[in-house]
């Protein structure tokens, strides 16, 4: 089975021989008996999940030559199942006997990191953040934004600068903002710090709780650009910083009036938070999950993979690869940063398979604001013919929502990338759009999210 598997290879002019005693032949046999091998564990796995063999076959052999590339059939989990069953184990399951070659687990290392992923982030009572801790712990979140030493020259400098001069240099670094709500946030759980309306969730309102010199004490214990990242890695989590804060301007200018900016910026940038770990601590595990969510031609990163796969979901992809999904992973660092279950749901992006409905709730219209920002984003980064289509489904799904129409989006998808987030503190007054009734800001919480207020 596995000569008949390796004898033809692919090459630039069609299907080939390869003699079997050549280095060649040999690497493609090992290649395959070992692909061949994860495949037969995935089938016991299947087995040992569902109760009964797949296709009703108990011969593991007979049952690879019925599936791709040898047999037309196909094997899955059904849903039905006795037992209760973890999604990120159904999806690794699942990725070994996949329909599509390309899409399977490459050999027994990556399956096994998988399960690893998932043992931690499902048994061990921690959840997904088992899978981050001693990474968090020695190398935070992210690692300090290239020229993060002009920063802090800068910060040393500011001592009487207005605190929205100050927030804007922090704001410039998405590392250094996201310690800054890590510290004030888990010192207000502590109680070390006193705040009567709620999580902190301004880079404004930190640095007043903080001080310039907390400030610098965070700017200097970021770990600094590149961290462990090679030089791939490097420009891929750049690009996704990019992807990041494009959002984010995106949702500054759709806004309402009297949302606060910088909590409409953070907020969107806090829902691409399981990206951004993603590729700073899993470089390699983003590749893959990347190649599954784009396995028929090129990404931003230039990751390709072969033949005509379809694509994984982003959800799917990374719990067959990490054994957890990305936005799980997010949301258990937000909680571990000590911010509240108010701000962990408005940190959850709204799933694309249910519509969107008008809200009275600050928090969930700013959690659709910010999601909206990321859709489009995505849909930008889809090839040329499909960006405006995709565009028009982003507009149809929060027109209602946010009282916006394709202009304000075509507007959105326009704004300059030099513009900051303390620029538009100053001008919230006079370029935020006409406000909407909305019935839910009322008590300190929503104050805390209007235009203004230093939280």
């Amino acid at each position: 089975l596995a000569m008949a598997w390796a004898d033809p290879v692919q090459d630039g002019a069609g299907t080939a021989p390869v003699p079997l005693d050549s280095d060649a032949g040999r690497r493609n046999l090992q290649r395959t008996a070992a692909e061949r091998d994860v495949l037969a564990c995935g089938l016991v796995m299947h087995t040992l999940l569902v109760g009964q063999p797949p296709l009703e076959t108990a011969d593991t052999g007979l049952v690879i030559k019925r599936i791709p590339p040898l047999g037309p059939e196909v094997v899955r989990l059904p849903w039905n199942l006795a037992q209760p069953l973890s999604e990120p184990l159904r999806a690794i399951v699942n990725r070994t006997s996949d329909r599509q070659e390309g899409q399977r687990y490459r050999n027994a290392r990556t399956l096994l990191r998988a399960l690893e992923g998932w043992q931690l982030a499902d048994s061990q009572g921690g959840g997904p953040l088992a899978l981050l801790a001693d990474r968090l712990r020695t190398g935070g979140a992210l690692p300090a934004l290239a020229g993060a030493a002009e920063r802090a020259a800068r910060l040393a400098m500011m001592d009487r600068q207005r605190t929205s001069e100050l927030a804007e240099v922090v704001l410039e670094d998405l590392a250094l903002s996201f310690e800054l709500l890590r510290l004030v946030n888990a010192a207000l759980v502590k109680g070390e710090q006193a705040s009567d309306s709620g999580p902190v969730l301004t880079v404004r309102r930190a640095i007043a709780m903080l001080g310039v010199d907390g400030v610098r004490r965070a700017a200097s214990a970021i770990r600094k650009w590149p961290g462990a990242l090679d030089a791939a890695a490097a420009t891929a989590l750049q690009q996704q910083m990019a992807r990041t804060r494009r959002a984010a301007r995106m949702a500054l200018a759709l806004r309402p009036a009297g949302y606060d900016s910088e909590v409409v910026f953070l907020v969107t940038m806090l829902q691409d938070l399981g990206r951004l770990v993603v590729r700073y601590h899993f470089p390699a595990e983003a590749v893959q999950i990347e190649r599954l969510m784009h396995p028929a031609g090129g990404s931003a990163s230039g990751v390709t993979g072969g033949g005509n796969e379809a694509p994984m979901t982003e959800e799917a992809a990374s719990s067959a690869v990490l054994g957890a999904d990305t936005e799980s992973i997010a949301l258990a660092v937000v909680r571990h940063w000590g911010l509240d279950d108010s701000v962990v749901l408005v940190a959850r992006r709204l799933p694309l398979s249910t519509p969107v409905h008008k809200t009275n709730s600050d928090m969930e219209l700013l959690r659709a604001l910010a999601s909206c920002a990321h859709e489009a984003v995505d849909a930008l980064g889809l090839p040329a013919a499909r960006v405006n289509a995709a565009l028009g489904r982003v507009l149809q799904r929060y027109a209602a929502v946010l009282d916006i129409t394709a202009a304000d989006l075509q507007a959105a998808v326009r704004e300059r990338p030099a513009a900051k987030v303390a620029e538009q503190v100053v001008a919230d007054n006079l370029t935020a759009r006409p406000p909407q009734a909305t019935a839910g800001r009322s008590g300190s919480r929503a104050q805390a999210l209007r235009t203004g207020s230093p939280h």
